[in-house]
Formats: C-alpha cells, structure tokens, sequence
C-alpha cells in the first residue's frame, strides 16, 4: 500500500512503478496506472498482475496450466490516493481503467485484498463483491477442479468481474459448509476443438485441421472420464506419474478413477522409457 505521507513520495512512487520488471509471457501480465494533477503532482497509483503466488501453490496444476489461469485472473495488488483529492472518485476510476484494461486482454475476474475492514463499502462501491474476513475464493476449473483461494481470519477478499459470462453457483463443501462458486473464470482457450455429438452417440472432435470420430462407446467413456469428480489427494498423488506421460495431472487423476486403471496399464511403459531388458 502506497501511503501519501511526505512531499513528493507521489513522484517517487511513479518512478519506481515505471521501473517495475514486466512479467515473464507465461506468467500473465501486470501492469501499473497514477493519476496525476496538471501540474505533474502524483496523487494516485494502482498497480495489479496476476496472483502468482497462489497459482504457485496450487501443486495439482502443471506449468501449461498455471500460466492458463494467469491469463484469466489478476489481482489488484495496491491502491492509495493522495488524502487532498480523497472523495473524488478517483481511486474507483483508477480501478475501472485497470478492469478495462485487463478485460480487452481477455481476463474475466479481478482479485483484491484488505485487512480494513471499514473499506468494504468502499470496495463494493468499485464493483468488487466483498466476502466475509477468511472466507475463501472459488473458481472452478474446466476440467472440473475447484481452485480455492484461501485466506486468513483477518484478511478480507473481494472479486470483481471482468466478463458478463462470470456467474456465482451455490454448492457446498464436503463437510456442509455454503460455498460460493465462481464459474465461467476459466474458460477453453480460443481454438480449442469443436465437439460434435450425435444421436446414435458418437461424436465428432473438430479442431487444428483434424478431424476425429469417436464411437458411442469410446464417447461414453471419455464422458464419463470428465464427469468424474477428484479431490486434490487424488490428483497429487498421481501427478509424477502423469507428468511421465505428458497429461495433465487432473485430466490424468479422472482417467485413472474413471477407469479403474493405472496409466501403466492403460497404456503401457511411459515414451522413452525402457524396458526390462534396456531396450527403449
């Protein structure tokens, strides 16, 4: 948090968000705003990237897929306007440009986070929905994951979202608890493969100038596959052996439960790998 507590730490905060590193491709974009009077005084910063930090802990995620959530989710990391032009509006414009901005780069939801609780309404004023201190954040995963975002007891989480298509389903936890799911955050990435399905229930896969037919049962099958619920333990307990084989580990972890079978099995020695007489 910037504080406005000597003359000229606007400017000096100005020059060194300009001299802030950008963020590696893969890592998502982050990216800085001040507002400033006529006369060149800073009176306002805003700066905001990705969550990398959370995404980092994830561990049932691959790199592909962590650098895939970094380019849908930012966070507003820090925000402070100078107390002479407080009650203008202009740290809520600061947000709306930095929404804006993200939204054209195909995001589709803003973080942020605060200790004060006495800026809720300020917050909700911005458009950001406010949750209840430690309560957690929820998105869900196209592959069928809840990522959950945790917070501690006297941090207070908001969201805010970029996209019309964001919307908030009602679900629970395993142990009853109300939880709020975020969903349509993370989406299928332009071009991904058209489905088909017909109605003897094959199905058509279209995508990267090929063209694949699957029969009704093998189409039931991968179905099922995505429909198949796994926990966190489930997935990290197979992730070294999905990563042999070049899936991701959640993808993975639902073949496996769905299945009833190891990757082994399913599919034999891993590429590259030899066998028991050294040959590969």
């Amino acid at each position: 948090m910037v504080e406005f507590t000597q003359p000229g730490i606007g400017a000096e905060m100005a020059h060194a968000v300009a001299l802030r590193h950008r963020l590696e491709p893969a890592c998502g974009v982050r990216a800085s705003w001040v507002a400033e009077r006529r006369r060149g005084e800073v009176v306002g910063v805003l700066t905001a990237a990705p969550p990398l930090g959370w995404i980092g802990s994830i561990e049932m995620l691959s790199p592909e897929h962590r650098s895939y959530v970094a380019h849908h989710i930012v966070e507003a990391e820090a925000l402070s306007i100078a107390p002479q032009v407080r009650g203008r509006r202009l740290g809520h414009r600061l947000i709306e440009t930095a929404a804006v901005h993200y939204a054209g780069l195909g995001y589709r939801l803003m973080l942020g986070t605060t200790t004060v609780l006495s800026l809720a309404p300020y917050y909700r004023q911005a458009g950001f929905t406010v949750l209840e201190p430690g309560e957690v954040i929820s998105v869900v995963d196209p592959l069928g994951m809840v990522l959950h975002r945790p917070a501690d007891r006297h941090v207070v989480q908001m969201w805010k979202a970029l996209h019309a298509e964001v919307t908030v389903v009602g679900s629970q936890m395993p142990d009853g608890t109300p939880l709020q799911l975020l969903t349509q955050v993370l989406v299928p990435p332009a071009g991904s493969p058209e489905v088909v399905r017909h109605d003897d229930g094959s199905m058509t896969i279209s995508g990267g100038g090929v063209r694949q037919i699957m029969d009704a049962r093998t189409a039931g099958m991968m179905e099922r596959m995505y429909r198949t619920p796994v926990t966190e333990g489930e997935v990290r307990e197979g992730k070294a052996e999905a990563l042999r084989y070049g899936f991701e580990p959640v993808m993975a972890a639902r073949l496996r439960k769905a299945s009833g079978y190891s990757l082994p099995e399913l599919m034999g020695p891993p590429r590259g790998a030899r066998d028991s007489t050294g040959r590969q």
